[in-house]
């Protein structure tokens, strides 16, 4: 639903512990939206509550049109 406009993975907490501890997250399934904002990354995310995928879609777009109002968008991760 999001293809093309931002870039989205999934990381495996269990093989992957210490990315998802520099993450914050603490529990399954998390989404998290990473804007970028031209040399320096947020870390932490924006996390999104959402489960339904048309939601989460949604919140995405809605970021992004934020993200553009303010002359920020370069490229964006979830």
């Amino acid at each position: 639903m999001v293809e093309g406009k931002v870039k989205a993975g999934k990381v495996d907490c269990q093989a992957y512990a210490q990315t998802c501890q520099k993450a914050g997250i603490r529990a399954y399934p998390t989404v998290k939206f990473f804007p970028y904002e031209r040399t320096k990354r947020n870390i932490w995310g924006e996390q999104i509550d959402a489960r339904d995928a048309k939601e989460i879609a949604t919140l995405i777009y809605e970021k992004l049109k934020n993200l553009q109002n303010h002359g920020k968008r370069d490229k964006d991760e979830l």
